[in-house]
């Protein structure tokens, strides 16, 4: 009896075996996948007045001759055969993506095309199962696109004080505004609340650029390590607000009547094509808060430059290829072709950056 059974359990573990076998499918990869064929993309009106409007690009499924999951990366460049500026858009497992106005434009600024200047733009899909195996690209597309100023009009208060000679009425020339992003009471933007005279600032808040309408004063204000927050009063005969100097992200509700200071990086230019042309010092940029983008005009060689922080190298951009910027230590100097009067832009978030020769 124990011999029959030990017959019928080998036989089951045959049957089984088989049917594992038989089970497995081998994965067979295309020697000829199809492409996800050619891309479409909705037309929109590409001007700061539809900055959050979206362009849709759809395409077919690539096929690499088995089921898999797929990566679709909708990729954009000035070259036609995409040699260099390549950029990826968008990322995803769908066969549609979304790309907005304003970040598109943002891509093109940072490729240096000049603002007002129609150009070009292509567009492709490139779908990937696996790093071990070949991407395949759809046709390409090509969009003409003019870049627009990114400028908005967004609401402000002033913020005179003996760093910039307690001028209202120069605040916006002295980078010394608040905006109000979201259209509401908060207003906050990066300033850089330097007294050369001493290591502290006096400053106030204005409603209006003069002393005439509402001016916020000091009511309340703790410091906590390098930073700040407080409350505000519009008693006409409120103190001012007195910090150590510094770069800080300064926020102020004007309903709730409070307000922060958040210490941050303080960004300049260095290189041979910046004054004193010898890598030997910085010169400070200022921030942008109606662009959000840090900048300097100024006359500038043919050369080299970085943008560093804190006149240090622990925190330094270079070039990081096709129209970006890389904080690797070793990534190349940016190039100015020539000598000229220059507006240059850097984007820290973005890792973006123009030059505009004026």
């Amino acid at each position: 009896m124990k011999k029959i059974k030990l017959i019928f359990f080998v036989a089951i573990l045959g049957l089984l075996f088989a049917s594992c076998k038989s089970d497995i499918t081998e994965v067979v990869v295309s020697s000829s996948p199809t492409s996800p064929g050619q891309v479409n993309a909705t037309n929109v009106t590409f001007d700061v007045d539809h900055r959050d409007s979206t362009i849709t690009f759809t395409w077919a499924a690539a096929d690499f001759g088995f089921q898999s999951s797929t990566t679709y990366i909708v990729q954009m460049s000035l070259m036609q055969n995409f040699s260099s500026n390549v950029s990826n858009v968008l990322s995803t497992q769908n066969l549609t993506g979304k790309v907005k106005v304003s970040d598109l434009n943002t891509l093109i600024l940072s490729w240096n095309i000049p603002i007002g200047t129609a150009t070009t733009v292509y567009y492709r899909v490139a779908a990937t199962v696996s790093s071990k195996l070949d991407t395949i690209y759809s046709n390409s597309g090509s969009m003409d696109i003019t870049p627009y100023d990114a400028v908005i009009n967004y609401p402000m208060v002033y913020v005179p004080g003996d760093y910039q000679g307690w001028a209202p009425d120069q605040a916006v020339n002295t980078y010394s505004v608040l905006y109000s992003y979201d259209f509401n009471s908060t207003y906050s933007s990066i300033v850089r609340l330097v007294n050369t005279g001493g290591t502290q600032t006096n400053f106030k808040v204005t409603s209006d650029p003069d002393w005439n309408h509402t001016n916020y004063g000091l009511a309340t204000l703790t410091q906590t390590g390098v930073n700040y927050d407080g409350t505000c009063t519009t008693d006409p005969s409120a103190g001012n607000f007195t910090v150590d100097n510094g770069m800080y992200v300064l926020t102020i509700d004007v309903n709730a009547l409070t307000i922060t200071l958040t210490r941050t990086d303080d960004w300049g230019i260095i290189g041979s094509s910046i004054p004193p042309y010898d890598w030997s010092a910085d010169v400070d940029m200022n921030y942008n808060g109606q662009r959000q983008m840090w900048e300097i005009t100024g006359d500038f060689k043919a050369g080299e430059f970085k943008f560093r922080a804190n006149n240090d190298w622990s925190l330094a951009y270079g070039d990081g290829g096709n129209g970006t910027l890389s904080s690797d230590g070793g990534a190349p100097n940016l190039q100015l072709a020539a000598d000229g009067n220059y507006t240059i832009r850097f984007d820290p978030v973005a890792l973006t950056y123009t030059v505009e020769q004026n």
